[in-house]
């Protein structure tokens, strides 16, 4: 094979190969698809009869997910473990709950009370790690003279947090 064609079988996928070979703009995950975010942190399995706190953690995480790809664009490597500390805490909570419901007869009230307190204190901790993403705090700065001018002017401004602020022409009523 000579060189021309050795470049030429390095763009082209071979039949059945589809997206192959890492190419660019042709490998990795789809747009839109969640397998580029996975960063091998993860949970763990729970009992199969606690499966459905599994699927509520999952729910939990697509959620912190999508609200950091909105305000970030990506999940980093520290996005992701601020989200897997919450997801334990929050599976800690679930569990603390699970338990409590399971057992409440046979516990005394001081037992009912830890389970209560280990609850509360998971809630704190998870909401402590959500607050390390950051996510309420990347808002722009107006220059409340421009907003005034803007206002003076006939004109509006656009108040998007994660864009700079926009200014445009207010429609007249007809």
């Amino acid at each position: 094979m000579n060189g021309s064609q050795r470049e030429r079988s390095k763009r082209i996928p071979k039949p059945g190969k589809q997206n192959a070979g890492g190419m660019k703009g042709r490998s990795g995950a789809a747009r839109g698809n969640r397998n580029r975010l996975r960063h091998g942190l993860q949970a763990g399995q729970l009992p199969r009869d606690a499966k459905y706190i599994e699927v509520r953690l999952n729910k939990f995480r697509r959620l912190v997910e999508d609200a950091v790809i909105e305000m970030k664009g990506e999940v980093s490597i520290p996005d992701a473990a601020h989200i897997q500390t919450a997801m334990r805490w929050e599976r800690h909570a679930a569990l603390a709950q699970r338990w409590l419901k399971q057992s409440y007869d046979e516990l005394s009230a001081s037992e009912r009370l830890n389970f209560s307190r280990e609850i509360a204190k998971a809630s704190t901790d998870r909401d402590k790690a959500l607050r390390g993403l950051k996510l309420g705090t990347e808002l722009r700065r107006l220059d409340l003279a421009a907003y005034i001018d803007a206002g003076k002017n006939g004109n509006a401004i656009d108040l998007d947090p994660r864009k700079e602020p926009k200014i445009r022409k207010i429609k007249e009523a007809e």
